[in-house]
């Protein structure tokens, strides 16, 4: 993705250059923006073990899942160990887990349920 942004700053260089525009005005600018996009990236996190079990009540689908997610039908909350509200959980059709930590939608009203 940075190479696009970087490709498209670049390109208007050349034309520019023949305009006689400020071409180093437009090198800070294309730093400027690279070095923001760099702010932007995201991490990967690591899913821990740590105990967590989700439910098996139900056939479920391979996904994340937030601690406080609920069935539908009100048999209880997706993730059935080691539960935190705010977290999200990696989850296994049989039941296995793994909680990648804290999620801003977690433990709201927009969390991921499936």
């Amino acid at each position: 993705m940075r190479f696009i942004l970087v490709a498209a700053l670049l390109a208007p260089l050349a034309s520019a250059a023949v305009a006689g525009v400020d071409i180093e005005a437009r090198v800070e600018a294309v730093a400027q923006v690279e070095e923001r996009s760099e702010l932007l990236t995201l991490d990967k996190r690591a899913c821990v073990a740590n105990g967590c079990k989700c439910s098996t009540l139900h056939p479920l689908k391979q996904g994340q899942y937030c601690g406080n997610c609920v069935w539908s039908n009100g048999d209880g909350y997706i993730i059935t160990a080691k539960r935190v509200n705010n977290h999200v959980y990696e989850c296994s059709p049989s039941g296995s887990c793994c909680d990648y930590g804290v999620a801003s939608d977690c433990g709201s009203g927009t969390a991921r349920c499936g």
